[in-house]
């Protein structure tokens, strides 16, 4: 017998394996893409195609957003046929995108004068982490929604961290992602050192994994920087659209972020030379080509 019915919207690279799971363990499904060809999948395991995120949020209790940006959430949420011109009240909303306080704070205040609940869930991990259900997921939020939410959230990730009420999830996604970020840079910095050197990437990299910064990161980024193949788990825009909304934060906040600032500008500069909808490991290309090892 199948569980409560759930939405979901956004059948990107990380909705659709996510998603996919939530299939897998016998909820059933109303899903809604704005490219509707993306959702084929879905209905071909069972689900059901809503034609709009107000039609989906009419027969759910508990809805999924995962979009691209804070554009995207606020074109499925706000509008007339947006998910709260559908929300019963009482429902959930469930946004595991990385998007803006900004844009957070405007849709929370329109989720409460429907009587709708807004969890702010971004996730941190990559695309197989997904398939897996091993993400880390950063929860703020009502309690209530949150324990409502929480057998959902268990079928999504492994790590699962109620951080508080209001947008604390959303600067701990920004906050995580400028740690990877510098994490990257310094990675490719190092490596491209030691290949003038004479050293070889992958014998650095077993050093690294096994030495006090190795990280879930380094490991799992190995074999991208061994192989060479930066086919996208997260894009170098991707994270420049992160990024921009951490240094807009910190503005806001009078933090000084010099390091997340000069990372940006390097991804910058790896999408002018052609490597925007590459793998955002791809620094490592940039750093190559400045220290003239491309030739």
């Amino acid at each position: 017998m199948s569980k409560s019915r759930i939405g979901w919207i956004g059948i990107g690279n990380m909705g659709r394996p996510m998603s996919k799971r939530l299939i897998d363990a016998d909820y059933a499904l109303v899903v809604y893409n704005r490219t509707r060809e993306r959702t084929a999948e879905l209905a071909n395991l069972g689900a059901r195609v809503a034609s709009t995120p107000k039609e989906l949020a009419q027969e759910v209790e508990i809805m999924f957003t995962m979009v691209a940006d804070s554009a995207a959430l606020e074109t499925v949420t706000l509008p007339p046929s947006g998910v709260l011109a559908g929300a019963k009240p009482g429902s959930i909303i469930v946004d595991m995108s990385t998007i803006s306080p900004d844009t957070s704070i405007q849709l929370a205040k329109a989720a409460e004068e429907k009587n709708v609940g807004l969890l702010r869930a971004p996730v941190s991990g990559s695309t197989a982490m997904a398939e897996a259900g091993t993400l880390g997921i950063m929860v703020s939020g009502s309690q209530d929604s949150y324990e409502r939410a929480l057998p959902l959230l268990q079928v999504l990730g492994k790590k699962i961290f109620y951080l508080g009420l209001g947008e604390e999830a959303r600067h701990m996604k920004l906050a995580v992602n400028m740690i990877i970020g510098a994490t990257c840079q310094g990675m490719a910095e190092a490596l491209v050192f030691g290949k003038r050197a004479g050293l070889a990437a992958d014998k650095m990299l077993e050093v690294i994994n096994n030495s006090a910064i190795a990280s879930p990161f380094t490991n799992y980024k190995t074999k991208t920087l061994v192989t060479r193949d930066f086919t996208p788990a997260f894009t170098v825009r991707m994270m420049e659209k992160d990024l921009d909304l951490a240094l807009s934060q910190a503005t806001q906040l009078h933090v000084p972020v010099p390091l997340t600032a000069y990372v940006r500008q390097m991804l910058t500069a790896a999408k002018a030379t052609g490597k925007g909808n590459l793998d955002f490991c791809s620094l490592c290309l940039l750093a190559e080509e400045l220290a003239g090892l491309d030739k």
